[in-house]
């Protein structure tokens, strides 16, 4: 990934931070003709284990995916966190500035091994509902499936886990202009209030200043 030296985001919590909040993401594993085979994927993030974590997720069994990838082929997964656009208005002199795009983005890289087991399958499903349920006055859990339709729907599906060798993070926040123009598109970005604006407003802001 193409990333000047100022956009480089290295700290290892908030590169994960930004998986855990944006799980939905790219697995791409080049196949035998040169090609990418792609899935897109609720993933979910094991921060604890390794030194950079571990990524789980499950696709149909008929994916090919998930044999390329067990196969020890190099994997990348790719995280897109909040994005928008950057008016050239909002700079100090918007006659002499042109418009961006602020973004922030973190690659896995790693390895996969699989299938999982039966019950780390099933445990995998558990962890999915569990986050994604968080907060609902009556969250539902995989055990009030009928029974044989959870072991039909296990048997259709294939999990693995992708042991996180490097990290790749890109958080184009405005580094490379002014305090005053950062200042500013702060402002305008809490001032737009969409959902990925004010999220990267947050990003934007100085530890220290955000308590």
């Amino acid at each position: 990934m193409y990333s000047p030296r100022v956009f480089v985001e290295t700290c290892l919590d908030r590169q994960l931070d930004l998986i855990e909040a944006y799980s939905f993401g790219c697995l791409m594993v080049q196949d035998e003709q040169g090609g990418i085979e792609i899935a897109h994927l609720p993933f979910v993030l094991d921060r604890g284990v390794g030194p950079h974590g571990r990524l789980r997720a499950h696709v149909a069994r008929t994916n090919p995916i998930w044999r390329l990838a067990t196969e020890g082929r190099p994997v990348v997964a790719v995280f897109s966190g909040p994005h928008g656009y950057v008016s050239a208005r909002w700079y100090e002199e918007p006659g002499k500035q042109v418009p961006t795009w602020n973004y922030a983005v973190v690659h896995a890289h790693g390895h996969a091994s699989g299938p999982m087991s039966r019950d780390d399958l099933t445990g995998l499903l558990d962890d999915l509902a569990a986050i994604h349920e968080r907060g609902s006055p009556e969250p539902w859990s995989t055990r009030e499936l009928d029974r044989e339709l959870h072991e039909s729907l296990l048997r259709g599906i294939v999990g693995f886990s992708i042991a996180i060798e490097r990290l790749e993070g890109k958080f184009k926040l405005s580094q490379n202009r002014s305090p005053a123009d950062q200042a500013r598109v702060v402002r305008a970005l809490g001032e737009r209030g969409r959902p990925d604006d004010l999220e990267m407003a947050r990003l934007m802001t100085p530890r220290d200043e955000g308590r």
